[in-house]
């Protein structure tokens, strides 16, 4: 296994994209944080939570694109056989390029935490004065970002195609859950991705099971498919 993840966090680490995702997910949570530390309007809202709450769905979408390339790559250019000659098992495999994605994920989490806070802080704005309300938006940003990176590896491993994948987590995630919990009231609390970017238990609880369901799947689909 530690072969394995050599493997995947060299071919990672190689990608251009992967710092590009990376980076472009901080600027985003930076210019957000930026925004909301200008505004004087917030009401009980602090600028914190708020710049979190606006940009999350898209910078889990890069994050998403990040872990979907962990797979997209291979099938586009027909290096999976490569990889599978050098990897062997598909359980190796895909637990290697989920546990690199969810650590590139974790510190892409961490980065924008930092950034986001940077931004606040630039604008004029002030941090949450209870720690607990930082934390559980530090928090969920975290877990949000990681099982974001996750789910794009199995959609990548489970769809074979990058733009199909990354439109699939971006369809679900800006169109479906606003339309659940718009049109049929769905609570948001009860969404995968809604709910977790407010750290419900529910939520977090249904997104990291699809998660891991869609991991397993993926790991099944490679091989069968492309054994």
């Amino acid at each position: 296994m530690k072969h394995a993840l050599a493997y995947e966090w060299v071919r990672a680490r190689s990608l251009r994209s992967t710092w590009l995702l990376l980076a472009a997910a901080g600027a985003l949570h930076f210019a957000s944080g930026l925004y909301w530390g200008l505004k004087r309007d917030l009401g009980e809202l602090d600028a914190f939570t708020s710049a979190f709450g606006v940009v999350d769905r898209l910078g889990a979408l890069l994050v998403a694109a990040l872990g979907v390339a962990a797979f997209g790559l291979d099938h586009e250019h027909g290096t999976l056989t490569t990889t599978r000659l050098v990897l062997r098992s598909p359980v190796r495999i895909v637990a290697a390029r989920a546990l690199v994605t969810a650590g590139l994920g974790l510190a892409g989490g961490l980065l924008v935490v930092v950034l986001t806070a940077a931004g606040v802080l630039t604008g004029g704005g002030a941090l949450p004065a209870d720690p607990g309300a930082a934390g559980s938006a530090a928090g969920a940003e975290l877990l949000l970002t990681v099982l974001s990176g996750l789910a794009g590896v199995a959609l990548g491993g489970l769809l074979r195609h990058t733009g199909l994948a990354v439109s699939v987590f971006a369809g679900w995630t800006l169109v479906a859950e606003t339309a659940l919990a718009a049109l049929a009231r769905v609570p948001v609390t009860a969404l995968p991705f809604s709910g977790t970017a407010v750290f419900a238990a529910t939520g977090t609880g249904v997104f990291t099971g699809l998660v891991v369901v869609a991991l397993a799947a993926a790991t099944w689909a490679l091989a069968r498919r492309d054994g």
